[in-house]
């Protein structure tokens, strides 16, 4: 029971690391907006984006349910946190790269939906 509360601790962690590059992307939209050469590609890149972080999801989750058993919890932990919060790495890229803030928006809240598929991870209850 306490390492499925550690988890979900770790995830909200991940949540806040996800939240503070969401607000360094918010400052800075479209930095490198010039490398993008036709304006309508940006539609492009966010659907292209999401459908990756929707595949991460998946894999992510089935790796973490298949290696919960066999890491060490704490390791375990800084997998979680990592995994939620590379949505904001996600939000970031997109921000580089398009002035929209709705697409940002859109890309660090999946930072939510990676974390209640913790939900699925069964880590392994350690003694000592």
């Amino acid at each position: 029971m306490h390492a499925r509360f550690f988890l979900l601790l770790s995830g909200a962690a991940g949540l806040g690391l996800a939240a503070l590059l969401y607000f360094l992307a918010a400052l800075a939209p479209g930095v490198l907006s010039f490398l993008i050469l036709i304006p309508a590609a940006g539609i492009v890149i966010l659907v292209l984006l999401v459908f990756v972080s929707l595949i991460e999801i998946v894999v992510m989750t089935t790796a973490l349910v298949r290696l919960a058993p066999h890491l060490p919890n704490p390791l375990l932990y800084v997998f979680a946190m990592g995994y939620v919060a590379f949505a904001g790495v996600y939000a970031q890229l997109y921000a580089l790269l398009v002035p929209d803030v709705r697409g940002i928006q859109i890309l660090a809240a999946l930072c939510l939906v990676r974390w209640l598929t913790l939900l699925l991870v069964h880590p392994a209850a350690q003694t000592k």
